[in-house]
Formats: structure tokens, sequence, C-alpha cells
């Protein structure tokens, strides 16, 4: 019986990683965000200077600043592009954000339920990292 409880917590926890990346991807089909209005408006705005190599002698400074420049690129790509298409845009990240942390965090259950599986059956430890690699593939790949 312990080996039917272990396959159980197993098959259940990489099926919670598998549903919220379905849902993601229905949700993603259904919103009606279109690619080339991201594009149209990247083409109207100038692309920031990369910060200066110099820079990377005070790393988090160096990272700091090449934020900073991203972030000023982002809004103004944002400003460029109509509000329709921008709430669009939003609605597609915080979608991707939301299940993202929950496939996250149903992975990590996963992961521990495949070492419980390995330890039910007193697997070598390349036959964990197997599965772990295995389902993370197969719940990306559905």
């Amino acid at each position: 019986m312990p080996h039917v409880i272990a396959w159980c917590g197993f098959l259940g926890a990489w099926l919670l990683v598998a549903g919220p990346l379905d849902q993601a991807v229905r949700e993603i089909a259904e919103t009606e965000f279109e690619r080339e209005v991201l594009d149209q408006a990247k083409a109207q705005v100038e692309e920031p200077a990369p910060v200066s190599r110099w820079w990377i002698v005070l790393p988090p400074l160096w990272y700091f600043l090449r934020w900073r420049r991203e972030e000023i690129y982002r809004h103004q790509i944002g400003e460029a592009m109509p509000d329709e298409d921008l709430l669009a845009l939003l609605t597609l990240k915080d979608i991707l954000n939301a299940w993202f942390y929950v496939a996250a965090g149903a992975s990590l259950i996963a992961v521990k339920e495949t070492w419980e599986l390995h330890e039910s059956y007193e697997w070598p430890q390349w036959a964990f990292w197997f599965g772990v690699g295995g389902m993370l593939v197969l719940c990306i790949g559905m």
C-alpha cells in the first residue's frame, strides 16, 4: 500500500503542474492581444544606448542603470501603443505571472513527491533526476 500512496502523490503533484500550464495556454489564446501591435510600437521608439561596460566595476549600480533604462524604454513603448492594446498586453502579462506562480509552487511539491517515490523504491539518485526532468518535459509539452 505505501507504493500506491507514493504513486498517487507523484501523479497528483505533476497534474498540479500540468493543469496551470494548460490553463495559461488556453487563457492566452483567448486574449485579444496581437503581437504586431507591439512590434509597431517598438519601431516607433528608439532603443536606448547600452550602459557603459565600465559600470560593471560596480555590479549593483550597473544592474540598476540597465534596469532603469529598460524600464524607461518599456514605458515609452507602452505610450506608443493604443490604450486598448496596452490593456490587452498588461492583461496577458498578469495571466502569465499568475499561472507561473501556481505552476512553480506545484512543481516544488512535485519534486518533493518525486523524491518520496524515489525513496519508496530505493532507486538511485539519477532516477530521481531523470523522473523530474522527464515529467517537466512532459508537462511543458502537453
